[in-house]
């Protein structure tokens, strides 16, 4: 079989707009009679790779060589169907083995300059630690081949990009199995340790021949809508080069590509072609290498072809609709969340409302609804008092600064500024160390007693009607005897002591229980 060999490699438009090289090659040689190789090879985009454009040229003539080397062993029908693992095994360790020689010895004519590697001081100097310690790295590119004898067609390839064969009927096919770790912008490596266990291979022989591969880096197949898309270009070029010959479409592929590239990922393209027997079953194989082909029917088949690129434009127009949606749902997702938050915040505020707010009352007596704020409660205890919140109570008496509770079958306990009580000090059976009240001082020096106690209070004053004082609200002290009581069978009152000059100190009550009715101050309940 007569082969015959095209490329075209164009630099991406995205690259000219930020200044960067071409990082494709490719290389496509007759070697004798029935013997083509094809090889294209991606110089990997990312930082530490900075010499790629290198790495893939390398990759490419490389390749060319080592198989001008191995492909005359299995030139003949028997050696090509009894090809082996462990010669292409053998095969891909060679072209790893030979491409590193080759960029060993680019390295030693044209070290890493402090230049090349100064660039990643700021922004990251990991990278350029990683580079000194491999400089291998900095040439990392990917590598295709397609290498014919007359009865025997071997496919390699290591990293991303695609081989396709198109059979004579137009179906179109990947001769390799797909790596599925080659997701997004990942790639296996010349670059990177035994690099020859990543290569992907595969082998036919005559007579399964296909009449035309197609080999390219990933920016064409980015290029297109979908992946069925990209598949139809198998049938387009396989009838270009019937309608037009090898030649012609050698002439139009850089233009075609070009488009390409505009219209669709922006990336550097290159496409190989290795055309083989293009007759349908006993059909002849069409005239001249480059028939006479009328302008139109050519612009046509061009023009079909094209038009599988522009398809390139609505899937960017669908994927920016589909990132504005996506945008808006974050947006509605923020809002929710917002919302969500305040909702929080709101029910904390509302459940520690009593330790977040200052106090506000009614000067009514017992009006049992809080009125005007007050200026607040400024104890002389622990910080954070003054925002207990507040329960009715009659009016201070401003001149009363002691009071008196009667509590413990007659035990009394003197109520001033300052003084804590313990649970132990109100509860037969308290807690020494719990605290349960504590009397403290309002900014306009009225007197309140703070329920510190997980007990509810219950308040009878001997006017007006009973309140409750619920743990971390208080009372205030005035001048009417009060009657509270602190639990279930626990109760005592709260009286005023007369202020003198001298006041008397305060006496046990009579242990004796009095008579219903008869309750002097000092006396339980």
């Amino acid at each position: 079989m007569a082969w015959k060999v095209a490329h075209a490699c164009v630099r991406g438009s995205s690259h000219v707009r930020s200044g960067l090289p071409n990082q494709d090659a490719a290389q496509c040689v007759i070697n004798g009679p029935g013997m083509a190789i094809v090889a294209v090879s991606d110089g990997h985009g990312g930082a530490r790779h900075f010499r790629s454009q290198i790495g893939s040229s390398l990759a490419a003539s490389t390749a060319v060589s080592v198989l001008e080397e191995f492909l005359p062993r299995h030139a003949t029908a028997d050696a090509a169907a009894a090809l082996t693992s462990a010669e292409i095994e053998a095969l891909e360790r060679t072209l790893v083995e030979t491409w590193l020689a080759s960029v060993h010895s680019d390295l030693a004519n044209q070290p890493l300059s402090e230049e090349e590697l100064a660039r990643f001081d700021d922004d990251d100097p990991e990278v350029r630690a990683s580079v000194e310690q491999s400089p291998t790295l900095a040439y990392g590119a990917t590598l295709l081949i397609a290498a014919a004898t007359e009865n025997l067609l071997l496919y390699l390839q290591l990293g991303d990009g695609e081989i396709l064969s198109v059979s004579a009927d137009g179906e179109t096919e990947r001769p390799l199995p797909p790596d599925e770790r080659l997701v997004g912008n990942q790639t296996t490596s010349l670059c990177q340790p035994e690099a020859w266990k990543e290569f992907r291979s595969a082998h036919v022989v005559a007579p399964n021949l296909p009449s035309v591969v197609l080999l390219s880096t990933d920016g064409y197949s980015n290029s297109f809508r979908s992946d069925e898309d990209f598949l139809k270009i198998g049938r387009d070029y396989l009838e270009i080069l019937r309608e037009q010959g090898i030649n012609t479409l050698a002439e139009e592929l850089p233009q075609i590509l070009q488009e390409a590239t505009q219209q669709g990922s922006g990336d550097d393209i290159t496409l190989a072609i290795l055309q083989g027997d293009l007759r349908r079953g006993a059909e002849p194989e069409r005239g001249p290498v480059k028939p006479a082909v009328s302008e139109e029917s050519r612009s046509a088949l061009i023009t079909q072809l094209k038009a599988r690129h522009s398809s390139q434009n609505r899937k960017v127009d669908e994927l920016a609709a589909k990132l504005e949606e996506s945008h808006r749902i974050m947006h509605r997702l923020r809002l929710l969340l917002i919302v969500l938050l305040l909702a929080v915040a709101g029910g904390g505020v509302y459940y520690f409302r009593d330790r977040l707010f200052a106090p506000s009352y009614s000067d009514a007596p017992h009006s049992g609804a809080p009125g005007p704020k007050s200026k607040g409660i400024v104890p002389d205890s622990k910080p954070g008092a003054g925002s207990l919140p507040v329960l009715p109570n009659h009016p201070a008496q401003k001149n009363t600064m002691r009071w008196q509770l009667a509590i413990h079958d007659g035990d009394t306990v003197t109520l001033e500024k300052g003084v804590k009580l313990q649970a132990s000090d109100v509860l037969p059976d308290g807690d020494d160390n719990k605290p349960y009240a504590e009397v403290a001082a309002e900014s306009e020096g009225k007197m309140i007693l703070i329920n510190r106690s997980d007990d509810t209070w219950k308040v009878q004053p001997s006017s007006g009607d009973a309140f409750t004082v619920v743990p971390g609200h208080h009372i205030l002290l005035g001048k009417l005897t009060d009657a509270i009581t602190f639990r279930k069978k626990v109760s005592g009152t709260i009286a005023p002591v007369d202020e003198s000059p001298t006041p008397p100190p305060s006496k046990p009550a009579s242990t004796s229980t009095p008579a219903a009715g008869d309750q002097p101050k000092g006396m339980t309940l």
